[in-house]
């Protein structure tokens, strides 16, 4: 089941990055100098190839959201539709 998580995790961070660096009119290589990467390790979180990124990342994304908790609760959305499904039990 973490890899369900993992999955949903690395899909919503994907979403993010791609909505927070299209919102703020910035190349790969910008948003990747703001997250503290490098553009080919920034555009892997575009691109999928990186499922979940790390921590620092993930932190620095959330600080460029106006809402942090918008994200937060699609996260708890999509997790909560998993226990609904009963693919993991409480």
């Amino acid at each position: 089941m973490r890899q369900e998580f993992e999955k949903i995790l690395g899909e919503e961070i994907r979403y993010l990055a791609i909505e927070t660096r299209e919102r703020l009119n910035l190349t790969q290589k910008e948003m990747g100098e703001r997250l503290q990467m490098g553009e080919s390790s920034y555009s892997d979180i575009e691109t999928g190839e990186t499922i979940c990124a790390s921590s620092v990342t993930e932190t620095l994304l959330l600080h460029m959201q106006d809402d942090p908790k918008d994200f937060l609760n699609r996260i708890n959305n999509r997790f909560d539709k998993l226990y609904e499904e009963g693919m993991i039990s409480v």
